[in-house]
């Protein structure tokens, strides 16, 4: 049941939500990102949660309603103050440089939390931060931080930054494959991070890769391995 849940979550995400209305009249996150309004509840500017809340693990854990304003999608959250991604919202991050490097900094944000960081930002390669020993113990027995990788990854392919989706995939499979690290990670990066891949070379060569960690999730692996996307 969850894997044919996992599928139809996918699908529906690569088709780009072909039921979803759009509302011009709602900006919120566009609002957020330009450094208008502040995150709800109990939130602040985007300015602010990069110069303050970088860095302060115990915060970024324990505050469950940034991450919807910091990394929106067009899903429903957990946090009913926050605005769902809107299809014209997400065309205008697309094209607004500012608020791209301001997306691109909650990743950076979001990836030392989790004891990694972005080498280029051109090729969206990942490798080990400082503090990975720590931050990746965190992270293998903290299985709500997936959800927020599922969103955070989602919300980059929606708003310009797809290319930054397999190298992050990559980095997993490595790091569970070669140095056996992150290994509870395996069953999102299989069911739920993979699976959202746009591109369908780049998804079933991550897909390939992840072979020879589990044969138990071989069968729903090869199902979704072989769906081409749907374009918008």
């Amino acid at each position: 049941l969850t894997s044919m849940r996992a599928e139809a979550e996918a699908e529906v995400y690569l088709a780009g939500y072909p039921d979803q209305l759009d509302d011009e009249k709602r900006n919120d996150n566009i609002l957020f990102y330009e450094g208008k309004i502040m995150s709800r509840p109990k939130g602040q500017l985007i300015s602010v949660i990069h110069e303050k809340w970088f860095g302060d693990y115990r915060l970024l854990e324990s505050h469950h309603d940034y991450i919807q304003w910091v990394f929106p999608i067009r899903e429903e959250g957990m946090n009913p103050q926050a605005q769902i991604l809107l299809k014209h919202e997400a065309e205008h991050f697309q094209t607004s440089p500012s608020i791209q490097n301001r997306v691109i900094q909650s990743y950076k944000m979001m990836l030392d939390f989790y004891g990694m960081k972005l080498g280029n930002e051109e090729t969206g390669e990942i490798s080990r931060g400082l503090n990975y020993r720590k931050r990746y113990r965190f992270l293998d027995r903290s299985h709500h931080n997936y959800l927020r990788i599922t969103r955070i990854l989602k919300c980059l392919g929606e708003v310009g930054l797809e290319h930054f989706k397999t190298p992050f995939c990559a980095h997993i499979i490595t790091e569970i494959g070669k140095f056996h690290l992150l290994k509870n990670c395996f069953r999102s990066l299989s069911l739920y991070w993979i699976p959202i891949v746009r591109n369908d070379d780049e998804r079933s060569a991550l897909f390939v890769s992840t072979e020879s960690l589990d044969r138990n999730w071989g069968k729903m692996k090869w199902n979704l391995r072989n769906k081409k996307s749907r374009r918008r």
